[in-house]
């Protein structure tokens, strides 16, 4: 039973869509833009807007003369307490329509948005959903939005939670991963060596969920190679999560269809 009422009909048609119609949407390309177009569409739905200081659209330059756009829908903008941050990159490389990496995350956060509305009265604290740009390049939309975070801003984020690779149907001998490279400490912040894994408030709090409401286990491991590395590298504590196969070794590997034409919507 699922603890929260989410459509998976909606999130698989909002895949398919972004896959199917819009295609690959490599980072800087009219396809990017067009799928920021098509899901800025559907957050204005929802009621969120530039008016009413629910969403904003920020434009950003990661490779020199690249430019791309993060998309930003908050719940409870007036909320001067606790932020979380939500978050899944649009974009992909363009060998794939990406619907693993990272597509149905990003359906998934849009369906998340639909639940959570402008306003959740019930919610004592900020939640801001970010669709990213440009993360198959180098992290430049998470990058762009905590290198503008205000001082004050930055100490009430209390967690971020990266959706990579994160809503597709997992295989049998898959393991859902929490993957941290740093955290928060008494003595102030860790960075996560070679071979040590530093829990922190996200990671901490998304095992307590799935296993509170799943009763499944997480697989904690050492990772970067995502939107997830911008937040450490700003002091905020964030966790990467996603699907992995583990190999003979007993390590999370990615998916085969990971950057491949095969990473379809009737994959998943």
């Amino acid at each position: 039973t699922h603890p929260y009422p989410l459509d998976a009909d909606r999130i698989r048609e909002d895949t398919e869509y972004m896959c199917n119609v819009i295609g690959p949407r490599v980072a800087g390309t009219a396809k990017e833009t067009e799928a920021c177009d098509w899901l800025q569409e559907q957050l204005e739905g929802m009621g969120f807007s530039e008016t009413n200081g629910t969403l904003e659209r920020t434009a950003f330059e990661g490779y020199p003369g690249v430019h791309s756009e993060n998309l930003i829908a908050t719940c409870n903008p007036e909320h001067d307490g606790p932020i979380f941050c939500i978050m899944a990159h649009y974009d992909t490389v363009e060998t794939t329509p990406g619907a693993r990496d990272n597509t149905a995350s990003v359906a998934t956060l849009l369906e998340l948005a639909r639940y959570l509305g402008t306003e959740q009265e019930d919610l004592n604290a900020q939640v801001r959903l970010l669709f990213l740009g440009s993360e198959e390049n180098g992290y430049h939309g998470a990058t762009d939005y905590v290198e503008n975070l205000t001082p004050e801003e930055n100490l009430r984020h209390l967690a971020a939670y990266n959706m990579e690779n994160t809503s597709a149907k997992p295989a049998p001998d898959a393991v859902l991963i929490t993957g941290t490279i740093g955290g928060r400490r008494e003595e102030g912040y860790l960075d996560g060596g070679y071979l040590e894994f530093v829990d922190n408030a996200a990671s901490e709090s998304f095992s307590w969920a799935f296993e509170r409401y799943y009763r499944g286990e997480t697989f904690p491991h050492i990772v970067g190679n995502s939107d997830h590395v911008s937040f450490h590298e700003g002091g905020i504590d964030a966790v990467n999560v996603s699907w992995r196969h583990l190999n003979d070794k007993g390590r999370p590997t990615i998916p085969p269809e990971y950057h491949k034409p095969t990473d379809t919507p009737e994959g998943l």
